[in-house]
Parts: C-alpha cells; structure tokens; sequence
C-alpha cells in the first residue's frame, strides 16, 4: 500500500496547477468576452474554446502527472487549483484592472479637452 501512496502528493501537486491553468484559461476567454462585448455566437465561441481548452489541459496533466489514470484525488487537485486561483487571484486582478482603466478613461478625458487635440483631430 505504501508504494501506491507514495506519489499521490506529486499528482495532486500536478492538478492543482492544471485546475490553476484551468481557470486562467477562464479568466482570459471572460476578460475578451467582456472587451469585445460579445453577442450569443461569441459568446458560443468563448464556451466552445474553453472547453476544449480545459479538457486539454485537464487530460494532458492527467497523462504527465499520472500516465492518464483518473483518480479521485487528482480530480480533487484540479478542482482545488481551480478554486484557489478563482478566489485568490480574480478579485484583486479585477479590481487592479477597474482601477488602471478608470486611469486610462481620466488621461484620455483630459486629453480630449486639450484644444490641439481638438484642431487635430477635427
């Protein structure tokens, strides 16, 4: 029995990173679907794209960490990655992100009431 646990913590190791990728992935497809302010097909893309993408992700950790072998704990691991990285690292990124693009709103505001902005561009 020892022999089989014994690498179980690097599996587990390897999925909570995969889960990590996982939900990046997810961020990036939201932050474009949010960008582009996407319509029902986009949107259809978007699902489309990230679930094949997670699925690659998933599988090929699977093989790398486990030689393709689905146990519980690595389901556990990516399930765990996932949650770690979707309540540690979006809201802070979301709101770092609503601050910068207040900043960037402000400076063209202020840009745009310069009068050789205005001659310019006219």
């Amino acid at each position: 029995m020892l022999f089989a646990t014994v690498g179980q913590g690097w599996v587990f190791v390897w999925m909570v990173a995969a889960g990590a990728l996982i939900a990046c992935w997810y961020a990036l497809l939201a932050a474009l679907r949010r960008l582009l302010a996407a319509g029902p097909w986009l949107s259809l893309a978007a699902d489309v794209a990230f679930g094949v993408g997670a699925a690659a992700i998933f599988c090929g950790a699977l093989v790398t960490a486990d030689y393709g072998r689905v146990r519980l704990f690595s389901i556990a691991g990516a399930l765990t990655g996932f949650a770690l990285c979707a309540g540690g690292l979006f809201p802070p990124a979301r709101r770092v992100t609503t601050v910068v693009g207040r900043m960037f709103r402000h400076i063209f505001v202020k840009f745009r009431s310069f009068r050789w902005i205005k001659v310019i561009f006219r």
